[in-house]
């Protein structure tokens, strides 16, 4: 047996209720302390405090972003470091709530795994859509499961953006000039530099990217038009993939071997 192994398999259990027991959905999970403190800063605060011993035998987690489906995800992985929801048509949606859940609980390696899985997954998908897109027309049968993944689309951006946080500032602002004297060069060096290190959400990163990469697919779908409509910070994510397409584009151009044609000046008044 594994030394690590033997290590934790000696230290104590907690007793890991999860669940809301409004609609009688709670399970309980009997987790060795050293798995959650060293797989999450959420459990590592709590279980190292002295203000409650109660709190060190038992935890409740009951929000709505505490779902039995989320945790086992998150216990696999804690044990494993891998882990995978069953393969069904909403398995995207699995892959949002186990990460809104690492959200909660501040585990930040099971989130950005939960997210490389799902860019996976969602890469091949929609590209397996426009395919269908390309080839079918709406009212063929084998048109169906576009319909269904851009419904799963449309709900996992409404819980991702719901229950997420970005720290960037607004990209509008960022990118706006605010010297006309400046060579566009400079303005090009200065939105590239801030796109570069803008902290963005990864999950919301990735509904954004994939966003702006099939822009024709999901103009076909009302819901997601409304969603572009209705949630500001998720139109301003897919212009800033956009944005960042269009620079990379100018730079492979070369355009700047001229640069004195795409200098942005500003006439001074003469003398009175």
């Amino acid at each position: 047996m594994d030394s690590t192994l033997s290590q934790v398999l000696k230290t104590p259990t907690i007793a890991l209720k999860v669940g809301s027991p409004d609609v009688n959905n709670v399970e309980t999970y009997h987790v060795h302390e050293s798995v959650l403190i060293r797989s999450s800063h959420y459990f590592k605060q709590v279980l190292n405090s002295t203000f409650s011993e109660n709190t060190k035998k038992e935890i409740a987690l009951s929000s709505s972003v505490d779902t039995p489906q989320a945790c086992e995800l998150f216990l696999e992985f804690a044990y494993t470091g891998k882990c995978k929801p069953p393969k069904t048509s909403n398995s995207l949606l699995r892959y949002g709530e186990a990460y809104l859940f690492g959200e909660k609980i501040q585990a930040i390696e099971f989130k950005e795994y939960i997210h490389t899985q799902a860019r996976a997954e969602a890469e091949q998908s929609f590209k397996d859509l426009d395919f269908l897109f390309k080839t079918t027309k709406p009212t063929d049968p084998l048109s169906q499961p576009r319909a269904e993944l851009l419904e799963t689309w449309g709900s996992l951006i409404e819980m991702i953006y719901g229950g997420t946080y970005d720290n960037k500032e607004e990209i509008l602002e960022a990118a706006a000039p605010s010297d006309a004297d400046t060579p566009f060069k400079d303005h090009f060096d200065n939105v590239k530099s801030w796109l570069e290190t803008s902290k963005l959400d990864l999950f919301r990163a990735l509904l954004s990217q994939i966003c702006a990469q099939y822009p024709l697919v999901l103009a076909s779908s009302p819901r997601m038009l409304k969603l572009s409509r209705c949630i500001p910070e998720f139109a301003a994510d897919i212009l800033n993939h956009q944005l960042k397409s269009s620079l990379e584009e100018i730079e492979q151009a070369h355009i700047f071997a001229v640069p004195h044609l795409y200098a942005v000046t500003r006439k001074k008044p003469g003398p009175s």
